[in-house]
């Protein structure tokens, strides 16, 4: 299955995947070494245990363009398009992996460098990297490292299927499966995405490895 998304301005990111390129529009391939798993069947493991993380603070980048552009995650095995609509960013992390998002959505996940307030004027040269500045979050999230011989898929809260530890791409030990901390203090397991192993350094801070 491949998939391919013309991005247009739509929401279609939330904002916790946003702060680390999390949101992971994948091709799944089967391959015989990887062990194929739901993520019922894998959080229904014995020994298995979120650990509390949260997200770090670090630079960005990001700019609109000016005409139609096309450019594809590695790190994802993901495929964008972005048009010139006036209302979508493209973002490029800490790895130089690429993805694309809202500059709304942008604007309330991302500060200017200084950490005063993004705003769409900052965005109104196209063409243009601008850094931008993630903002912190605190033990707000929890985090589960994925054996980089297992693939899990994970259907996530805002439509998309994902896949972890897609041979085709580099994960480190392995990808991590990651939800907020619920009013509770404990997985809100109604919102779980996947971030690959090789970013999730950068991006959240890792009490438990």
């Amino acid at each position: 299955m491949e998939k391919k998304r013309i991005i247009t301005g739509a929401v279609f990111l939330s904002a916790a995947a946003l702060t680390c390129a999390a949101v992971m529009l994948l091709r799944h391939r089967s391959h015989p070494a990887q062990k194929q798993q739901t993520l019922e069947e894998y959080l229904a493991q014995d020994g298995i245990q979120w650990f509390l993380t949260g997200k770090k603070q670090y630079l960005i980048q990001a700019k609109t363009v000016s005409q139609t552009v096309s450019f594809r995650n590695e790190l994802e095995a993901a495929e964008y398009t972005v048009t010139d609509d006036g209302k979508t960013a493209v973002l490029k992390g800490t790895q130089g992996e690429m993805w694309a998002a809202p500059v709304e959505k942008v604007c309330k996940t991302y500060t200017r460098p200084d950490g005063t307030a993004l705003t769409a004027a900052d965005f109104a040269e196209k063409d243009r990297w601008i850094d931008i500045l993630t903002i912190p979050s605190g033990d707000s999230n929890f985090a589960m490292r994925i054996p980089a011989d297992i693939t899990v898929t994970v259907q996530t809260a805002w439509g998309d299927v994902l896949y972890s530890n897609l041979p085709e791409m580099p994960h480190g030990a392995g990808d991590y499966l990651v939800c907020r901390a619920g009013a509770d203090g404990k997985p809100d397991l109604s919102d779980i995405w996947i971030v690959n192993g090789v970013l999730f350094p950068d991006c959240y801070t890792n009490q438990s490895l």
